[in-house]
């Protein structure tokens, strides 16, 4: 017998701005979900403050991190998601008893699904579990990265069980691009299979868009493109860029901040001189190797496109979608156009994957992440009742 549940996804990306929380409605049943049986039904972004988010970003670094920040930030980040999921009941007048669970990505402050240096491949999300279900008293499903790593897998990308499910198409390859702070693609050929779902990250999203932004124009980000738009791009750097080893690699691959680093982009800045150049035109260079790096995943592991959805903060750079239509044609949309917010999408999906979990059903795509087999995603805090 069906029925209908509410639940809650939430997500804190590579970018920082802050916590999505999305509240989903499911047609819950014995069979597997399709894009009939689950909606969106609201969404709001809790953003960072100035020095929160400095504090996350000390910490995605060897050189910076400190195990007591990390181990407060663990907690905290769980107090500012709890702060978020009362934020959306609020607006929606619901309570915590009306929510069936909480499916949190939490952030991620090291990713690294290869073994290096004599480390073990491993993942990290913090935003304690526990911390969101002990206040609220509703179930957290957390760490949905970990049990792919231990398959093989590279822990990522994770959507594109969602994107399969949302998405596919019977009569076009369709494209899923997000550009977060790192870019990432899901290829779903007409009318394919589970098992024939090709994802991965195509490449720096706005990580080093922002990094500059900040660095000079003291801003957290290029607001619509606007200064992208305004400037030239300098082919020595361009080039320089495109000689990034990450791009070319053959999938499946994922990446994050650990390359992107400040310590990588600051040694990137001095050693082609940016004082050197109008500011303006670092931004452009900056924000055409996003695209290229996009263009050329396509072009060298896709096997023909005919729609591409693109969603996350690169939706909203209005240089970056008029140079996605410019190279491939007017088949780029942003998600928006096609019926879902595209700053939700992640959230969304985290909410579908807690959904299959708690069912003891797999979540990933195994050609997506590389994993040796399909495995149950994520760990279970059980929401004990509140004693107020």
């Amino acid at each position: 017998m069906k029925k209908d549940i509410l639940c809650i996804g939430l997500m804190s990306g590579t970018s920082l701005d802050g916590c999505d929380a999305a509240l989903v409605k499911i047609n819950q049943s014995d069979d597997f979900l399709s894009k009939e049986e689950f909606k969106l039904i609201d969404f709001i972004t809790l953003p960072y403050t100035n020095d929160f988010r400095n504090k996350i970003k000390r910490n995605l670094s060897d050189d910076t991190a400190k195990l007591s920040e990390i181990c407060s930030l663990n907690f905290e980040l769980g107090y500012v998601f709890k702060d978020a999921i009362d934020l959306l009941l609020k607006k929606n007048n619901l309570a915590y008893a009306d929510i069936e669970f909480i499916a949190s990505h939490g952030q991620t402050i090291w990713h690294s699904p290869t073994a290096v240096n004599g480390n073990v491949a491993s993942t990290l999300q913090i935003g304690e579990g526990q911390v969101i279900s002990v206040l609220t008293g509703i179930k957290v499903v957390s760490d949905f990265r970990v049990a792919d790593v231990i398959v093989g897998g590279q822990g990522a990308p994770l959507v594109p069980m969602f994107e399969y499910l949302y998405f596919k198409d019977n009569s076009k390859n369709v494209v899923l691009q997000n550009i977060g702070g790192i870019g990432n693609l899901t290829y779903l050929k007409k009318d394919c299979g589970l098992n024939e779902v090709l994802a991965f990250d195509t490449g720096p999203g706005n990580v080093m868009i922002d990094y500059y932004v900040n660095k000079y124009f003291h801003k957290q980000y290029d607001e619509n493109g606007e200064i992208a738009n305004s400037g030239d791009i300098i082919n020595l750097i361009f080039n320089a860029l495109k000689e990034d080893k990450f791009i070319t690699k053959n999938p499946p691959k994922s990446t994050g901040r650990e390359q992107y680093s400040h310590e990588f982009l600051e040694a990137f800045a001095n050693k082609y001189q940016f004082e050197m150049y109008d500011k303006k035109d670092i931004i452009t260079t900056i924000t055409e190797f996003t695209v290229y790096s996009i263009v050329y995943n396509y072009k060298a592991f896709l096997d023909g496109v005919d729609k591409v959805i693109v969603s996350g903060g690169g939706a909203h750079n209005k240089y970056i979608m008029c140079r996605l239509k410019e190279e491939l044609g007017d088949i780029v949309f942003t998600c928006d156009e096609v019926g879902l917010n595209s700053d939700a999408k992640e959230a969304f999906a985290f909410a579908i994957l807690g959904y299959l979990s708690l069912h003891n059903r797999f979540g990933n795509v195994k050609k997506a992440t590389g994993a040796m087999k399909n495995v149950v995603l994520g760990e279970v805090s059980l929401g004990l009742k509140r004693e107020d």
